[in-house]
């Protein structure tokens, strides 16, 4: 029983015309505009990014997927046995093109797509439509999403409970008298799938990533962002516990995207740590939660 990667994620925007334009020439997926909705594909499978019009302009949706029937029946009654709700949903699966589908809530309020069997296009090829190399994903899923939540320690529990194992903590200094405690979760090689913190964020997402398989993917980009005056809100820099180079820009829903590449995995034999600093060098913050600019 465990999830076994972050499978897609749904999103809620005010602005589908904006974003098409940012997927499809920042961040260099393609886009299908079906249904009323906009899913953007990053590799063999189907879509990994579901965006539907909405006034939150923000996380709609996380789907969290299983190896197959049986691990998502597993999945099922551990989370029965920690008291939660679920619906199965077959009209759901139909529309996301998964085998099943069921919905339940997490702590953080986060409704999560339970599911398995995916849709996958391998006699379609993914190809970008400004030329990056791919994505990591298969079997590290989609990317990572970091969360907002009011209970870490709570949040910690019941993710260990679904399969998902801690990497590393980080005590960041967000200033002389206040320090943000981050936690990062694995299941799968990617260092973190799922990291949160209990900070003061008016959206439940705090950032998304992707990760390409160059580091050039990374420096394109950032150079096409800064061209076509997307906001940079932390510049390149390496972290410090995934040692991932990357940069963060605002989606048009207001949330940060991650782009990086070169991230470490973890592996049976990981050893938790901790840190005080979120990076090694660089990811100077340029524009601040809530939108102030620093020089």
């Amino acid at each position: 029983m465990a999830i076994t990667a972050l499978g897609y994620a749904g999103i809620a925007a005010r602005d589908l015309g904006a974003w098409q334009k940012f997927a499809e020439t920042i961040l260099g997926t393609q886009v299908d505009a079906d249904e009323g909705c906009l899913k953007l594909r990053v590799d063999e499978r189907a879509w990994r990014i579901w965006i539907e019009r909405g006034d939150a302009d923000d996380l709609s949706f996380v789907g969290w997927e299983t190896a197959n029937a049986n691990s998502f029946a597993e999945t099922l009654a551990e989370l029965a046995a920690l008291g939660v709700a679920t619906q199965r949903r077959p009209d759901l699966a139909l529309r996301r093109g998964v085998r099943e589908l069921a919905l339940f809530v997490d702590p953080a309020g986060i409704v999560c797509e339970l599911y398995w069997g995916a849709t996958t296009r391998l006699e379609k090829p993914f190809i970008s439509p400004t030329g990056i190399s791919g994505f990591v994903t298969r079997n590290q899923g989609l990317g990572h999403v970091v969360i907002a939540v009011a209970d870490p320690a709570g949040y910690e529990t019941f993710y260990n409970r679904l399969g998902f194992a801690v990497s590393d903590y980080i005590d960041m200094a967000m200033g002389p008298d206040m320090v943000l405690p981050i936690c990062f979760m694995h299941c799968n090689p990617r260092h973190h799938t799922l990291a949160f913190a209990p900070a003061p964020s008016p959206k439940k997402l705090l950032h998304l990533m992707l990760q390409t398989r160059t580091m050039d993917d990374v420096g394109l980009v950032h150079d096409r962002a800064v061209k076509a005056d997307v906001p940079i809100s932390m510049s390149l820099g390496r972290h410090s516990n995934d040692l991932m180079f990357s940069f963060y820009m605002l989606t048009p829903s207001g949330f940060e995207f991650e782009y990086g590449w070169g991230a470490q995995e973890v592996g049976k034999d990981w050893h938790v740590t901790r840190h005080d600093v979120t990076s090694v060098w660089g990811h100077k913050m340029l524009i601040a939660p809530g939108g102030a600019t620093h020089d």
